[in-house]
């Protein structure tokens, strides 16, 4: 055998540089390929430390590489998705090449970045040992954002679509009904299921008193149905109709025609208010708030289509049903009893007292109210309590002439207004309520107390049923049951 050759030592230095350029080259390769790479790379170990990051992923997520080299890699995906990435990742040491895998990964400052994953690459140690993985990913943050939103405004269109449809599919069954209190019913039930809110009100306005009085509603309290009066121009519901202009509000408490707090008794600071036409005058306002299942969304432009349609579709069958007058006497009536209301009975009480003063006509009022009726609420359920009060109102409406006034005053308070009339003559009436009422057949005997006052010369309305209260109060601290006259 030949000995090899000695090579010469311009031999060697030729070698050596033509090695050195080749590391250099491998050099700028791995750097063009890892460091300066416009993807994300990362490298990691077999138990799961991260060995190194490109400057991609830690300009990206804003970490110094000092916070990110030597930390499990675990640590920085969002915690439901960690069992998943685990899963691929322990495949990827089995030299399997898993599919593209979307992680998301916590930033420097808690925000999360989604990142498609899509190539991996086993670095090995020495033969058929595996060291660590080289993984490459690009940031699909925005994309997933995009695609979220666009998938929400898919959503809200077919919802929008579907909202219309209903609204079309009511008009013919509207224009069926042909009793206004079953149209509000109707409007009220279909408003809450359509627009998916926990509370409305539908608002008829008192033409003379320029007040709205809730006459059908969703979510509220009966106290609350009963006693609210709202002027013209006051309130939201007051300025809706004032304006004539639909209101959607999106947040009341930066809304610039209202800014105020809002009321601790709704969840949203969202509603809408709508008012109701007839012929171009306002005739009433319907208010939403408290949408979706928790009562906190927010109402938007399709909300307001959708019940501005409801709302023009009932008011013409209000106007094709010829209710305008119905819609005028529904403001007079007690939504409960079936009686006039309080402010009914204050106008027709002004007017007969001034009647009385200036013609001498004898005028009487009878006041009285239901003794215990807490104890029998509190017994048999507030729904029987309101039923008590039905009965209560049918028979002492029986039990009078037709031209006397019987109102519900205030809760189970009721005040007539007894025209013509003798105290004597109010007396014999009282006692025919009484025995009228004791007939009737409910869950337990009940009893009324009664106030009885006469109007004198040139007392104020203010004064006579100052003075028929006193003569309730007098009855009931006698022992309830029993009547008082004051002359």
């Amino acid at each position: 055998m030949q000995d090899t050759p000695m090579k010469t030592k311009g031999q060697l230095s030729i070698e050596l540089s033509s090695l050195n350029l080749q590391l250099k080259n491998i050099e700028e390769r791995d750097n063009l390929l890892f460091e300066r790479n416009l993807a994300f790379s990362v490298v990691i170990m077999a138990n799961g430390i991260i060995e190194n990051a490109n400057k991609a992923l830690l300009t990206n997520l804003d970490y110094l590489k000092s916070e990110i080299v030597g930390k499990p890699l675990i640590n920085f995906i969002i915690e439901d998705q960690r069992k998943d990435f685990l899963a691929q990742f322990e495949r990827c040491f089995k030299g399997e090449y898993p599919s593209d895998l979307e992680v998301g990964i916590y930033a420097k400052d808690g925000s999360v970045k989604t990142i498609l994953f899509s190539s991996t690459q086993l670095l090995f140690q020495e033969e058929n040992n595996p060291h660590s993985i080289l993984v490459s990913g690009v940031d699909i943050t925005v994309r997933k954002k995009a695609e979220e939103e666009l998938r929400k405004l898919y959503e809200n269109s077919r919802s929008a679509e579907e909202k219309i449809e209903q609204v079309l599919g009511i008009d013919q069954r509207i224009s069926a009904i042909l009793e206004l209190h079953h149209l509000i019913d109707f409007i009220i039930e279909k408003a809450t299921e359509i627009l998916e809110v926990q509370r409305c009100s539908l608002m008829i306005l008192d033409v003379e008193e320029q007040e709205l009085l809730i006459k059908g509603a969703r979510g509220l309290d009966e106290d609350i149905i009963i006693n609210t009066r709202i002027k013209i121009g006051e309130s939201i519901a007051g300025l809706v109709a004032r304006d004539g202009n639909p209101l959607l509000v999106t947040d009341i408490e930066v809304e610039p025609i209202i800014g105020r707090k809002n009321n601790f008794l709704y969840k949203s600071k969202s509603f809408l208010s709508v008012p109701i036409k007839l012929r171009d005058k306002v005739v009433g306002v319907f208010n939403a708030s408290d949408k979706g299942p928790m009562g906190e969304d927010v109402f938007t432009q399709t909300d307001l289509k959708v019940i501005s349609m409801i709302i023009q579709q009932a008011a013409i069958a209000i106007e094709n049903a010829n209710y305008y007058r119905e819609l005028e006497h529904l403001s007079t009536i007690d939504s409960l009893t079936g009686l006039y209301n309080h402010r009914h009975f204050m106008r027709t009480l002004r007017h007969e007292v001034e009647r009385s003063n200036r013609y001498g006509n004898p005028l009487c009022l009878l006041m009285f109210d239901v003794d215990d009726l807490k104890s029998y609420n509190d017994v048999y359920g507030h729904l029987e309590g309101d039923r008590l009060l039905k009965e209560i109102s049918r028979a002492v409406k029986e039990s009078l002439r037709v031209v006397d006034v019987v109102c519900r005053y205030a809760g189970d308070e009721f005040m007539i207004i007894l025209l013509e009339t003798s105290i004597l003559q109010v007396k014999v009436v009282a006692e025919k309520i009484k025995q009228a009422v004791s007939s009737l057949r409910l869950k337990r005997m009940i009893t009324l107390s009664m106030g009885i006052a006469t109007c004198r010369k040139n007392i104020n309305v203010h004064d006579f049923i100052l003075k028929t209260d006193q003569a309730l109060y007098q009855a009931k601290k006698e022992g309830k049951d029993g009547v008082c006259c004051l002359i």
